[in-house]
């Protein structure tokens, strides 16, 4: 699965505040003007104005990553909530949920836009190892009517052919079936490494390797902390690392979690180089005993 990270740096609608996740909110931009795809959605979000947020916009071309699965966003705040959200989530839902929003621009495919989401969610369940019942419609948990097309029957025969019960159903069912006939090992990436990158401390080849993803070297967060006498601490609670008391951006993939190096050396105290004739990081300071 390939996801755009353009993670919000508006401090209004990305409050950096850290969550543990216990469900998933499916939501829909409302928006079915030419243009309101994913990249516009989560420009809107990064406006300094706006206050509302989701982790996720999917379109019928990309998914893209707003949000931390582990950092708040404000998807489904409200006056007043469902008895079941409150019983089941907490009394702000906000701070125990991902949001996806489902783009529905007129120039889009929403039938792919739809398998997409599918994707994503039996994706978010597996690595918590949840099942369809940690979904929700934004509806579930504030009544609001959305997604529409999951809620009122108009907007489903419109947009499903169904009326909004089965429509809903059937997006549980869908997803619920890739969780059960197509198992995958957990807590893999969603973006798959392209280039294999070496790594030297202080010009000792280590064994492992990192990758560059999207032009960055991303390398192993414990092999290089070790590697200088630091060991990272792990919260499986909300899959965070930290190192010398910073939690730090990772990456996980199949079992191992990966940090830009930049961001690692600087946490460590080292100097980090790019050596581009043989795709190495190289990394230098003082390293513990």
């Amino acid at each position: 699965m390939q996801i755009t990270e353009m993670l919000l740096t508006n401090k209004n609608s990305r409050p950096g505040k850290r969550i543990t996740p216990k469900g998933l909110v499916i939501h829909w931009t409302a928006n079915e003007g030419k243009g309101a795809n994913a990249v516009a959605n989560r420009n809107y979000f990064n406006k300094p104005t706006t206050i509302p947020s989701a982790h996720y916009c999917v379109d019928d071309k990309q998914i893209v990553r707003c949000l931390p699965e582990n950092e708040m966003g404000y998807h489904v705040g409200a006056k007043e909530y469902k008895p079941d959200a409150l019983q089941r989530l907490s009394s702000y839902p906000n701070n125990c949920t991902i949001g996806i929003e489902m783009c529905v621009n007129s120039d889009g495919d929403f039938d792919a836009m739809y398998q997409k989401t599918v994707e994503l969610a039996a994706d978010i369940l597996k690595r918590y190892r949840w099942g369809a019942d940690r979904l929700w419609r934004h509806f579930d948990v504030t009544g609001k009517n959305c997604p529409a097309y999951f809620v009122g029957n108009d907007y489903a025969l419109k947009y499903t052919g169904l009326n909004a019960s089965q429509a809903w159903a059937k997006f549980k069912d869908d997803v619920d079936r890739i969780l059960k006939g197509n198992p995958q090992p957990e807590k893999k990436s969603v973006d798959k490494p392209v280039d294999k990158v070496s790594i030297e401390i202080n010009g000792k080849l280590l064994s492992v390797q990192g990758y560059l993803k999207d032009g960055v070297s991303t390398i192993p967060v414990r092999a290089v902390a070790e590697a200088v006498g630091v060991t990272p601490e792990w919260c499986p609670d909300n899959k965070a690392v930290t190192v010398n008391g910073k939690q730090l951006t990772v990456t996980i993939d199949a079992e191992t979690s990966y940090v830009p190096a930049r961001e690692i050396a600087e946490v460590l105290g080292l100097q980090v180089t790019w050596v581009q004739e043989t795709k190495t990081v190289s990394l230098k300071g003082c390293v513990s005993s």
